[in-house]
């Protein structure tokens, strides 16, 4: 008897399914009138369903959703609806001189805006704690909807304002200022998406309706996921936006399908655990008074599990389109890869052109990265990596590339006789030629605390490369020199010595290894080709461990080296296969531990200003997982 169906959705939100929200493809599908009903938060969606006046709501938040639903309300989630960070902020007014570094004195005693009760809400309260702000001393005024979010900014009368859609958009146009961004609130463990609900009730009277949505969202997701272009028009009258902020949005959003949502990842899981981290948040906050022992009960995937998805093996458009894959790679440092890399394996099993590209350092492959330049960075070193996701950047880690000690290091010149027993007076003074913000910095400076040099008295000459390194240590005009490869065995054959060998560096605590890593957009964007590469790479360390010797002149070639040289670095190297990466040792724990570790030392030093209290957020093992 169902003939009308009413759904709540947010404007100036745009997403995949408006174009089949405003073509009437939803009314078509299920055989009834759809009214698609604005609201202004995902907690006044829930108490619509609540009272009968909302069957479905698309994209309602998730922390609205887990508080109603703590407080006894009959509500169910039942799909994914968008993933999204930097979309959902909260924005300083210029007037207050707000930022993360002086946060806990300028917010105190103010006033914020903000919606109450939702994802906006606890990635505020989350940001304030993270900042050292005193929650108690802040006023929180409810917020009426982001047009009210710009207009009490715009007042001067509250220090800042949480919204989210064209809203923060508007607010950072008009002056105001992002005090963390999203990437910064992800890497203190804060999960942002929206989901789709509708209560216990009207899933029971109505399944097929409830699929039925589903099935035209996920045929509206994987429309747009193949090419969004000729849908953006007609997303932003359903939004009611102007196209350039549309774009501006949706460059910031995800749309899950059917496969990706029921993994591990999302409703397999990660969903009923971010719901319980967020609610125990809140009890702790003194926000609510308890939470669920267990938010399992109101996710019921069966409905999005009768629905057809992409068919077995097909990648998305804008995956296959992909004709060519830029990776960059060191020169003078063999690697067990370099064989796939020499004979094209890499291009047969992607399907595509693989471009491998020389770089000088780790951080100059992120810079690449974060141009788009570089798609997948193969033996970066984990301190580049680490240095540019402190300082926000959209870097993905998704596998462990080589481990080696004395491969990286230091080289003393043979013109100042600089040894682990006389460094503190023989480097006084000097200067050393090294890579700035690399795992060789960080071996250099904590080498130079062990040996009590006072390093407000040494000289760091940034390093252009290994050759480099070289000619300036025979040039006589620096101490020391540090590089890694054959620059290293370079210099020690021209009369230099290593101060430290890295055993001894190893012995006082530095893991030295590097990693496979991508950017969090195109991970996103093309999943199976980093889960490919991957694969690729994993069979060619196989081999290599299983037998090194018929590779090692392949190898030597691809790294532009001799075959001496190139088996003096090989001795020094491990290629961990796939359980080992994935074990406590790498993975699991390690590797995200020595990134915090090597953070906190550059604070200490005076290298950079903060470290961030987690680097979990961005270390995805999902594609490796995958690999056999």
């Amino acid at each position: 008897m169902l003939d009308e169906l009413n759904v709540a959705f947010f404007l100036e939100w745009p997403t995949a399914n408006q174009v089949a929200q405003a073509e009437q493809t939803y009314d078509e599908a299920l055989g009834l009138t759809v009214n698609w009903i604005p609201f202004a938060s995902g907690g006044d969606m829930a108490q619509a369903m609540e009272a009968g006046d909302i069957d479905i709501s698309y994209s309602q938040g998730l922390t609205p959703f887990a508080n109603f639903v703590t407080g006894g309300s009959d509500l169910l989630l039942v799909g994914v609806a968008v993933t999204y960070a930097d979309a959902d902020n909260c924005v300083a007014s210029p007037d207050y001189g707000v930022n993360a570094a002086n946060a806990a004195e300028t917010l105190a005693g103010q006033s914020i805006y903000t919606p109450l009760g939702n994802v906006t809400h606890f990635k505020l309260l989350r940001m304030l704690e993270h900042l050292g702000v005193d929650t108690s001393t802040v006023n929180l005024i409810q917020s009426e909807g982001g047009p009210a979010a710009v207009a009490a900014l715009a007042s001067g009368e509250v220090a800042m304002a949480c919204a989210f859609g064209g809203a923060v958009n508007q607010m950072i146009a008009d002056g105001g200022n992002l005090v963390m961004t999203g990437a910064e609130q992800e890497a203190i463990g804060i999960r942002v998406f929206d989901i789709i609900s509708t209560t216990g009730d009207f899933a029971d009277a109505h399944p097929d309706i409830v699929t039925g949505f589903l099935q035209v969202t996920e045929d509206a997701n994987r429309a747009y996921n193949d090419n969004r272009e000729p849908f953006i028009d007609t997303i932003a009258g359903a939004a009611g936006m102007d196209r350039a902020p549309t774009i501006a949005l949706l460059d910031a959003f995800a749309f899950p399908e059917k496969d990706t949502q029921l993994s591990g990842e999302w409703l397999g899981g990660t969903v009923q655990q971010v719901m319980k981290e967020q609610m125990d948040f809140f009890v702790a906050q003194g926000e609510i008074d308890s939470a669920l022992a267990s938010y399992d009960a109101f996710v019921d995937t069966s409905f999005l599990e009768a629905v057809s998805g992409r068919p077995a093996g097909e990648a998305a458009a804008a995956e296959s389109m992909l004709d060519e894959l830029n990776v960059a790679f060191f020169l003078e440092w063999p690697t067990a890869n370099q064989v796939a890399q020499a004979e094209q394996t890499y291009d047969e099993a992607l399907g595509l052109t693989v471009n491998w590209i020389p770089f000088a350092s780790g951080g100059d492959m992120a810079q690449a990265m974060e141009a788009g330049d570089i798609d997948i960075s193969y033996s970066q070193g984990l301190t580049p990596f680490a240095n540019f996701v402190t300082g926000g950047s959209d870097l993905l880690l998704v596998g462990v590339a080589v481990t080696y000690a004395d491969a990286d290091n230091c080289v003393a010149s043979p013109d100042y006789g600089v040894n682990a027993a006389n460094a503190a007076e023989t480097l006084a003074g000097q200067s050393i030629y090294t890579p700035l913000g690399n795992v060789t910095h960080f071996k250099l400076l904590r080498m130079l605390e062990h040996l009590g040099v006072d390093t407000s008295t040494v000289n760091l000459i940034q390093s252009e490369g290994g050759p480099a390194a070289v000619a300036a240590l025979a040039s006589g005009e620096v101490a020391m020199a540090c590089a890694f490869g054959g620059a290293v065995n370079q210099m020690i054959a021209d009369g230099g010595n290593l101060v430290m060998t890295g055993a001894e560096q190893e012995a006082i605590g530095i893991r030295v290894f590097d990693i496979i890593s991508t950017t969090g957009d195109f991970a996103d964007a093309h999943p199976d080709i980093v889960t490919g590469f991957l694969q690729v790479t994993e069979d060619a360390n196989r081999a290599y461990n299983d037998n090194r010797e018929p590779f090692i002149d392949t190898i030597a070639g691809a790294a532009g080296m001799d075959r001496a040289p190139t088996i003096a670095l090989l001795d020094a190297f491990a290629f961990p296969e796939k359980d080992t990466q994935l074990s406590g040792e790498w993975l699991g724990g390690t590797v995200q531990q020595v990134m915090k570790e090597q953070m906190d030392f550059f604070v200490a030093q005076g290298e950079i200003d903060s470290a961030l209290r987690s680097y979990d957020a961005f270390v995805d093992t999902s594609f490796l997982e995958a690999v056999r």
